[in-house]
């Protein structure tokens, strides 16, 4: 499994295990890992597309298989 996409783009605001950003209020949480395992298509569109108004860009530019890797990784991360 390569991280080499996830640590150079994702963890810079995610952080490196996925768990910097909580996507639910307290107590509940929701990370990266999470989401990605939880529902990969949803995973998958965040990396490619981005999420509007967060500021979290799109990766299109990467390609698919960069994509893939970096979900792929993230479903390796801890969901909570």
């Amino acid at each position: 499994m390569n991280d080499l996409g996830y640590q150079t783009v994702c963890a810079v605001c995610h952080g490196f295990d996925g768990k910097e950003i909580n996507f639910k209020d307290p107590p509940k949480a929701e990370y990266v890992g999470t989401v990605c395992k939880k529902n990969p298509w949803e995973g998958l569109h965040k990396i490619r597309f981005g999420q509007p108004g967060v500021g979290m860009v799109a990766l299109t530019a990467l390609g698919i298989d960069t994509a893939v890797d970096i979900l792929a990784y993230c479903q390796s991360l801890p969901a909570k």
